[in-house]
């Protein structure tokens, strides 16, 4: 989360809290340009292209989020506007260590950014700014969104939602207000506001009533922060928290038209399906039906996808969207085998945690052969020929309607943030040559993070061992003198799940 200085401090980096105290960028895999892609047809009947394209980060800060997009779209443009003179020092040395060229970053404060140096952008990325800056600057993001978008294109603009965001501001104006946090130095604030949390914590009386429950999570959060988090967080100059109304009404303003939410498919933004009935019926506006369910489901973070204002466009069925794009799902049985025949329900685990009860058998065995292929995805057609085929193995034969039945259940669980959609594929080899090499972001990552950016836009884990293991796959070593330096368990692990995920170089062989 970025800030930017009074604009009576601009150019002064003394005055920039985020050259004292960098904050620690981290990939978002909502700002991909394939999964806002996939959110505005889904939900407004177009998208922008994924290929070619123009891309802009607002608030880049250290390159993290943009630095992997750049390099999984050699064949696209990226830019990266932050008024952090270090962290955008760190952003070009790494684009230079990584190789790339399809990338710039540039210093600017988003206020005097005009429209007329740049060209059209496809995809505009705002993540953990918005809330805070302040306001004019506020208004000069969606300025830049209206002014330098192309007509299909797509503004991502994360921001603290009301009413959920209502507790954190509680938090964080008690630390706001703390001696012990004002008093301190800006190197020490960050500690002595965890400080203040933890006893807060251990001071909270009547702890199993709702409101010390709601409390005691979010002091938590304050105790388990990073330091720059925290400081970043909750005790930055400008931090508000925003209902959607009024975000979409300002959005309006700047003629720009509100999508839907980035997370609409995400396991963090689901609503439960009751819920979204339930609002339907009671003659409410989409607004109205999301601000309801912000407020039931207590949500505190929103990412808004925006587009120009325009004539309506076409809008495709889901079933026939559905025959267009790739599906990907990562569902886990929770029996092995699995009883695939009607009459019998099965489990499944699900993301983010919650168990997913499916009965269908064309559905059951569609997931079971998806989860085998995780995380490439593959069509509609291809998945119903070989769930049928894996039907009729067990002597199951399947109806007339099986087709439209697993189309149906797919568009549930993708609703719930079950299974991916995705407009196209990223190529890569999945093959482990002879002599394996990580590909530059993956050793980059290795060396600096904890986690490896996937061709999806998805950070994956890795514990300490494995990436020491990634930082060694130069391509100089044979699998077998890996296995003598670093184990056999390492290696084979450990390249498996770089070649399933994309992380090695389809260049290196041997």
């Amino acid at each position: 989360m970025r800030s930017e200085p009074s604009k009576a401090s601009k150019g002064d980096l003394a005055t920039n809290v985020y050259d004292i105290a960098p904050y620690r960028g981290a990939v978002s895999p909502l700002t991909s340009p394939s999964h806002l892609a996939i959110c505005a047809k889904w939900n407004a009947g177009f998208s922008p292209p994924l290929a070619h394209l123009q891309v802009a980060e607002l608030g880049c800060g250290d390159g993290a989020n943009l630095l992997p997009l750049a390099f999984y779209n050699r064949s696209s443009n990226f830019i990266g506007f932050d008024n952090c003179q270090a962290a955008l020092l760190e952003a070009r040395a790494n684009a230079v260590r990584i190789g790339l060229e399809n990338v710039q970053f540039l210093y600017k404060d988003i206020r005097d950014v005009s429209p007329v140096w740049f060209g059209r952008y496809h995809y505009i990325i705002a993540h953990g700014l918005y809330s805070w800056v302040a306001d004019d600057a506020r208004s000069a993001i969606l300025g830049f969104c209206r002014n330098t978008l192309t007509l299909s294109g797509l503004a991502y603009i994360s921001y603290n939602a009301q009413p959920g965001w209502a507790t954190r501001r509680l938090v964080r104006e008690t630390l706001l207000r703390s001696r012990l946090v004002n008093e301190a130095s800006l190197e020490c604030k960050a500690a002595k506001a965890i400080q203040v949390a933890t006893q807060l914590l251990k001071d909270l009386p009547y702890p199993d009533c709702a409101a010390s429950v709601v409390l005691s999570e979010e002091l938590q959060r304050v105790c388990n922060g990073k330091p720059f988090y925290v400081l970043h967080e909750y005790l930055a100059e400008a931090n508000d928290g925003f209902w959607l109304r009024d975000f979409v009404e300002r959005a309006r303003q700047h003629d720009l038209d509100y999508v839907c939410d980035a997370q609409f498919c995400r396991w963090e933004g689901h609503v439960p399906s009751d819920l979204r009935a339930c609002l339907a019926k009671r003659g409410l506006d989409i607004i109205e039906q999301e601000e309801t369910a912000d407020l039931l489901c207590d949500r505190y973070f929103r990412a808004s996808i925006l587009y120009r204002q325009g004539p309506e466009r076409t809008r495709m069925s889901h079933r026939e969207l559905l025959e267009q794009v790739h599906i990907a799902s990562s569902l886990a049985a929770h029996s092995d085998p699995v009883e695939l025949r009607r009459a019998k329900r099965q489990t499944f685990l699900g993301t983010g945690g919650p168990e997913v009860i499916l009965e269908e058998p064309i559905t059951k065995a569609a997931i079971i052969l998806m989860a085998a292929r995780w995380p490439r995805g593959t069509t509609l057609g291809r998945i119903y020929l070989e769930a049928v085929e894996l039907l009729a193995t067990h002597g199951i034969s399947v109806p007339e309607t099986a087709h439209e039945q697993l189309s149906d259940d797919l568009i549930t669980l993708f609703e719930a943030g079950q299974i991916d959609l995705r407009l196209s594929e990223p190529p890569f080899n999945s093959s482990v040559p002879e002599r394996p090499q990580a590909h530059a972001l993956a050793r980059f990552e290795a060396e600096h993070r904890d986690a490896l950016t996937s061709p999806y836009h998805l950070p994956i884990l890795f514990d300490i061992a494995a990436l020491g293991l990634i930082r060694n796959l130069d391509g100089t070593r044979t699998r077998s003198q890996l296995h003598d330096a670093f184990g056999d368990d390492l290696v084979d692990q450990t390249l498996s799940i770089c070649a399933r995920w994309g992380f090695l170089d389809p260049r290196a062989g041997g």
